[in-house]
């Protein structure tokens, strides 16, 4: 019985070292990110970046230090994290139970608290806001979860974020048209949903400030949510390779979380291409980014229907052309990130053909960029040799013929030739 061949790659093989990425790269990344993941439903879309800004407005009213509010703007991105991986995203869960009770009794809603702190608490930069995420459903009468935790022993910023995503959530349910209207929906949880006191500075930040109609205008948000972003320039959080590595790794198995039956998939991918790289005897640090882009070469289908990639009927035109935009899609994700540029522009080439038959833009030969052209073998050898709704799992030795009668069409004769050699039975 053959075996998978990523169980003969292993990624350890590359020692990783620092890239220097820029400080912006991490709000950036972190932005970008969560705002692809919540924008497939208009219920949900910009969720995190409402509650971002109104979080930091508070913490200001507060006087709270520049790193402390730093570490808000993280936990606060991150918050929902746990609740990607549910059929729709947690925030419009939440605007369907907004009552406590209802919350409790819903599995997605209580545990995504509890998945998003398991997240975030493998790295050890990241602790703190994984306590963080872990307790800002918890309220200040203890009736929250999933601690069932009361007054105080709430983190200062949990009890911040639960004001602030409540807020949002009001926002969404009613046409609200001042801090008055506001105020009557949640002065009546003021004192067990939320810390009074914390409220009370809360209301008075949203008049003083007049915030309130920048956060319900799409474009004024945004804008201010750029200003408050740049305020956010970090070197802490993902300041050594191996833990942006994994941070990568983690976004890939939310990635095909969502959009495949395998969840493996990304993470065998950037397997096989990182073993081309290697026989091509490429540096370390081009490796790496092959690397990076073969586990975010698929982030560009959490911006639509996920539902097109797992659907067992024919797919319509409509959607396939949807499937097709995928990279573009990606592209415009990572290229909005600081010191991602050369990745995005990878990722939006992983779908071209040798031939120039593939997509985006038809490229053909050695005006695809290397790093694309190993994506589209790695991308092809690893569907093959996994179960799709479309097909059955191939031997990995009928999957190296179909590379090899395909080559000088869909991939590049030579890394298929290397492909080959690295996997054929000696």
């Amino acid at each position: 019985m053959t075996r998978h061949p990523s169980s003969r790659a292993r990624l350890t093989l590359v020692s990783l070292h620092d890239l220097n990425l820029p400080a912006a790269f991490a709000p950036d990344f972190v932005s970008e990110l969560i705002a692809a993941f919540e924008r497939e439903g208009a219920q949900a879309g910009n969720h995190s970046t409402r509650v971002a800004l109104l979080a930091h407005a508070l913490a200001e009213e507060l006087q709270l230090p520049h790193e402390t509010r730093k570490e808000l703007f993280f936990a606060t991105m991150l918050h929902d994290i746990g609740g990607i991986g549910t059929e729709t995203h947690i925030a419009r869960k939440l605007t369907e139970i907004p009552d406590v009770f209802g919350q409790k009794s819903d599995f997605e809603i209580f545990m995504h608290p509890v998945r998003g702190y398991a997240i975030l608490n493998r790295f050890p930069t990241l602790r703190k806001i994984a306590e963080i995420v872990y307790t800002h459903h918890e309220h200040y009468d203890g009736a929250g979860f999933p601690q069932g935790l009361r007054e105080n022993d709430i983190p200062l910023l949990a009890r911040i974020i639960r004001v602030a995503d409540t807020t949002d959530i009001i926002l969404r349910l009613h046409d609200i048209r001042g801090t008055i209207d506001l105020d009557g929906f949640l002065n009546i949880v003021s004192g067990e949903e939320f810390d009074p006191a914390l409220y009370e500075k809360f209301l008075a930040m949203l008049e003083r400030t007049g915030l309130l109609p920048v956060i319900l205008d799409e474009k004024a948000s945004r804008e201010r949510f750029r200003e408050v972003k740049a305020l956010m320039r970090d070197q802490y959080y993902f300041a050594a390779s191996d833990s942006l590595n994994r941070f990568f790794e983690t976004v890939a198995a939310l990635v095909d979380n969502v959009t495949t039956l395998d969840k493996q998939h990304s993470r065998r991918v950037a397997e096989f291409a990182e073993q081309i790289a290697l026989a091509l005897s490429l540096d370390q640090n081009q490796i790496l980014q092959i690397r990076w882009a073969a586990l975010l070469h698929d982030v560009g289908k959490v911006t639509g229907n996920r539902a097109i990639y797992v659907k067992s009927d024919k797919l319509s035109d409509i959607e396939w052309r949807a499937i097709r935009n995928h990279p573009e899609r990606g592209y415009e994700v990572l290229n909005a990130v600081s010191g991602m540029q050369e990745i995005a522009f990878y990722v939006l080439h992983h779908h071209e053909n040798f031939d120039g038959s593939g997509y985006p833009e038809g490229l053909a030969g050695e005006k695809i960029p290397l790093a694309s052209r190993i994506l589209r073998v790695a991308d092809a050898f690893e569907a093959m040799t996994s179960e799709r709704i479309y097909h059955h799992k191939r031997d990995w030795q009928m999957a190296l013929r179909e590379l090899r009668e395909n080559a000088g069409r869909q991939f590049d004769p030579r890394l298929v030739d290397l492909t080959v050699t690295a996997y054929q039975i000696r």
